[in-house]
């Protein structure tokens, strides 16, 4: 909270778009934390109502400045009409974007941020459960130490991820695609945080997971591309009298429709090698492996397979298999 809300200034300053990414990863990461620990905080404690209306307002902006961003790009690369269309795009996000300001402008205000600060301390000192709580489930009462916490919320976040793990096999299926990268972060988020339990070879798993997270998200945002540009045809194509002007906004969505299109290819199948070589190189078996280790009797397995003449191999291989050689984000 001390980190999301020093960082509301930076995300005011429209010169700097990456404040605004920068808060609401912050505010991502809070969100995240407070879901890992929920099972252990008394229910309505925390105000995160007003959390997600923030993360709602910053990921506006947010996702104004990448679409803005891109084409711009965009615009650089095609014809002179094409870009005429492209650059008829950016204005109306751009008007989109100034709206979206200005209303984080009001969620993020100085005052409301520390109000939600203070609130949010004053609630935290009473939001843990004790022992002499009313147990809610078996075992709810007892004290657990963080290492405990983090090998129960790192373990379910595992199944999670393991269990939807065969929509990578399934291209079309945007919705579940996406709810596999989401996974996929929170699983990230969890490792990052209780990594201190485990060491080193746990941030080494976080930065791959962090791969196949951005591939994924890189494909979920194509998605959205494709599914507007989409609407903006057959927009077009009901709407009467269209003359030479939406024959030319035509011909540049249908240019970016392409390029999406061709760009979705190619997160997906980004995404689908690096959950082929998990899959064949038993990456998340080595990480259940290393989580169940007792920390406290030895020290826990690593995640690097056994090697040759007592050495070991890395962690995954260099490139996953049929890998477009690109590296993630």
């Amino acid at each position: 909270m001390k980190k999301m809300s020093a960082l509301s200034d930076r995300a005011l300053d429209w010169n700097d778009p990456e404040g605004v990414h920068d808060m609401r990863v912050a505010s991502r990461r809070l969100r995240s934390a407070l879901g890992d620990f929920k099972p252990y905080l008394r229910k309505g404690s925390i105000p995160a109502g007003r959390l997600r209306a923030i993360a709602k307002s910053l990921g506006a902006v947010r996702d104004e400045d990448v679409i803005l961003l891109a084409l711009a790009e965009l615009e650089s690369k095609a014809g002179e009409k094409v870009g005429q269309g492209i650059k008829a795009i950016a204005e109306e996000h751009d008007r989109q974007r100034q709206q979206a300001r200005a209303i984080l402008e009001h969620t993020i205000r100085p005052s409301a941020i520390a109000e939600l600060r203070d609130d949010f301390r004053a609630a935290l000192r009473t939001a843990a459960k004790t022992p002499s709580d009313p147990p809610e489930e078996k075992g709810a009462g007892r004290v657990l130490t963080f290492f405990q916490v983090g090998t129960k919320v790192i373990g379910d976040r595992l199944e999670q991820l393991s269990e939807a793990g065969g929509a990578v096999y399934r291209p079309l299926q945007t919705k579940q695609l996406h709810k596999l990268r989401i996974l996929a972060k929170k699983l990230r988020y969890a490792i990052e945080l209780f990594a201190p339990c485990w060491g080193d070879e746990f941030k080494k798993a976080a930065e791959e997971i962090a791969h196949f997270q951005t591939s994924l998200g890189e494909l979920h945002d194509c998605d959205v591309w494709i599914v507007n540009l989409g609407a903006r045809l057959r927009k077009d194509a009901l709407a009467a009298g269209a003359g030479l002007e939406s024959w030319q906004n035509n011909e540049s969505i249908v240019w970016l429709l392409h390029h999406f299109v061709r760009e979705r290819t190619r997160h997906y199948c980004d995404s689908l090698s690096r959950w082929h070589k998990w899959q064949t190189e038993g990456f998340l078996d080595r990480l259940r492996t290393m989580l169940d280790a007792d920390f406290t009797l030895a020290p826990p397995t690593s995640l690097n397979q056994p090697g040759s003449k007592g050495g070991s191999a890395p962690l995954l291989s260099p490139e996953p298999p049929f890998s477009t050689g690109k590296k993630s984000a």
